[in-house]
């Protein structure tokens, strides 16, 4: 804020000037003080200038009037954790999606993107970012591969990158999670330096999933400031009490919301470090259900008051990230975002101020978006080095045919997290058979960057698939985003990675003579369609699922499954990862 404008602000705060937009005869969701009373706002540029009481400020010392009689206005919704990837919406299409929801300002963990494009993908996903109704606070990935030496990734973003990126580019607000946690508890020096240099941004996001005790302090102890991955009240409780920033987590798969907020309700806790966080949301999710305003509906039916809610949503992250003097509530001088809500109960929008521009209202947006820009590198990024066939999926060993103990991904509903099974598989030929029969799958995951050609294979447990001809397969597999494919026969299998690969990237399903498809060309994780094409297809694609399985997003599932930073047992195309003690382990027991 320059002088000349500070001058006007004031000048319009005492009523010499006049205001941009009045806004009367609304009810105010004070989230400072946790109170509800009458008041009318004005605003002026960008800023709010006046919070007054009811009909004292002039109607006719103001260019625009809205009248909100029986309405709510409440500083807009800040997402404190999100993967913009898991959308698979780039910026200006998820604008378009949570926008009209009340969100108006979303901190953005990049590392899909920093996995699949490097840095140039995150520098493209600034610029993308930017001359849009909603504001995005873009962190460096440190993570990035999530495992070192546990996969292969296309990029590496280590601490010298972090270093020049923290220098030369701006427009990076703090440093994204750190999944790494058993390298922070281990003082690995690359880790560490990591997280000093992210001190000198805005925050440092943490990554800790049921670490607790001494190793929960220790990691903390490191300038971690919060955590998302919560999925137990005691685990939730334990993380608050030692000052941490702890988001509790309402995703399209991971739902830990409602449990969560048992730690707190019917409590006199001090709510001021809960916030509320999406980490991965698909777009039929944001538009049959929401955003934000979802997980404030949840708050308040878990008997959350709806001020200690709207608090999670608002000025409470705004505080961790450091804006609270800008943002996160409704104020003189602050930013003027604000959402006008019909209730404080179902939380339905009624209009959404964007930086004092009235940018939703009456059900229809009102901005200009820019047309987004989709360079060939971005584009064109599934790169298999050898040809697939039935064969490449074969779990090999050199073994005499019988009957074996082996290990098995058991997949869970509702959680990244899955089980380390054993179960018995048949070999033959020299390799091991799944049993889809007993609801166990072929699970392979294919280098697809060009650079080694790597295939691991194991088998999962848990979709309960009931076809017998099926198969699925994805390049969105976090966190390096290799191709990773299931099914119950290899055939099918090989036929559904080499329409993947024809079409850079997506999601396939085939059952029977049956086939969908999702492409997802950008990084091989996000669309270039608009969000109602996409919501078409994916709609159509999970519908594929309907009569087979009662799982809920076996897609997103899946795209878990490669992830060896969560426990307890997944699958990269080095091999089989053993999470708790982060190295490979063999198939068979012996």
């Amino acid at each position: 804020m320059n002088i000349s404008f500070l001058k006007e602000l004031i000048s319009c705060a005492r009523g010499e000037i006049p205001s941009d937009l009045l806004i009367q005869s609304g009810t105010l969701a004070n989230v400072i003080t946790r109170e509800l009373y009458k008041a009318d706002i004005t605003i002026y540029g960008n800023r709010i200038a006046n919070v007054a009481e009811p009909d004292s400020l002039d109607p006719e010392n103001c260019h625009q009037v809205i009248d909100i009689k029986g309405k709510y206005i409440s500083p807009g919704l800040i997402e404190s954790h999100l993967h913009i990837e898991s959308t698979m919406l780039p910026p200006t299409e998820f604008a378009k999606v949570v926008v009209p929801r009340g969100t108006t300002t979303v901190l953005l963990d990049p590392h899909e993107i920093g996995n699949a494009l490097g840095v140039r993908g995150l520098q493209l996903l600034l610029t993308q970012s930017e001359n849009l109704p909603l504001r995005f606070l873009i962190e460096i990935p440190s993570c990035v591969p999530a495992a070192p030496g546990l996969e292969t990734s296309a990029h590496t973003i280590d601490s010298k990158i972090i270093k020049d990126l923290i220098e030369k580019e701006p427009r990076f607000f703090g440093l994204g999670e750190v999944m790494n946690y058993p390298g922070v508890l281990f003082k690995d020096d690359e880790v560490l330096t990591k997280i000093k240099l992210g001190s000198k941004l805005n925050i440092v996001d943490g990554h800790s999933p049921g670490v607790s005790g001494r190793d929960l302090d220790a990691y903390i102890a490191a300038g971690i400031e919060s955590d998302h991955e919560s999925t137990t009240a005691k685990e939730f409780l334990e993380k608050l009490r030692k000052g941490m920033k702890v988001m509790a987590r309402e995703g399209s798969l991971t739902k830990d919301l409602r449990n969560l907020l048992k730690a707190v309700k019917g409590t006199n806790l001090d709510l001021r470090n809960c916030l509320i966080a999406s980490d991965d949301r698909n777009v039929i999710d944001l538009l049959e259900n929401g955003h934000l305003d979802t997980q404030l509906r949840i708050a308040v039916e878990e008997e959350i008051p709806p001020l200690s809610a709207l608090q999670m949503a608002t000025i409470n992250p705004a505080t961790y990230f450091g804006l609270g003097h800008k943002l996160g509530s409704v104020a003189p001088g602050k930013i003027a975002d604000i959402v006008i809500f019909e209730d404080l109960q179902k939380f339905q929008i009624n209009s959404v101020i964007f930086s004092g521009k009235i940018v939703f209202k009456d059900k229809k947006l009102n901005w200009h978006f820019p047309e987004p820009k989709f360079p060939l590198w971005a584009i064109d990024t599934v790169k298999l080095i050898q040809p697939i066939n039935p064969e490449s999926f074969h779990a090999t060993v050199s073994l005499s045919d019988g009957t074996y103990q082996t290990r098995v991904i058991g997949v869970l509903p509702h959680s990244v997290i899955t089980e380390a099974l054993v179960e018995n598989l048949r070999v033959e030929n020299g390799y091991i058979h799944p049993a889809p029969e007993e609801d166990i799958l072929s699970l392979s995951v294919i280098e697809r960057y060009g650079i080694n050609g790597n295939i691991a294979n194991a088998f999962v447990k848990g979709f309960n698939i009931t076809s017998k001809d099926f198969a699925m397969a994805t390049t969105v597999a976090h966190d390096c985003h290799n191709l990773i494919v299931t099914g119950t026969d290899h055939n099918i299998m090989t036929k559904a990675v080499k329409v993947l690969h024809q079409m850079k990237g997506g999601y396939v399903v085939i059952r029977g003579d049956k086939m969908q498809k999702l492409p997802l060309p950008y990084g091989g994780l996000m669309s270039i369609d608009p969000y109602k094409i996409l919501y078409n297809q994916l709609t159509e694609l999970n519908n594929a699922f309907s009569d087979i399985t009662e799982f809920n997003e076996p897609l997103m599932a899946l795209s878990f499954m490669a992830l060896s930073v969560i426990p307890h047992l997944k699958l990269t195309d080095k091999g089989l990862v053993d999470v708790d003690s982060f190295t490979f382990t063999k198939l068979i027991i012996q």
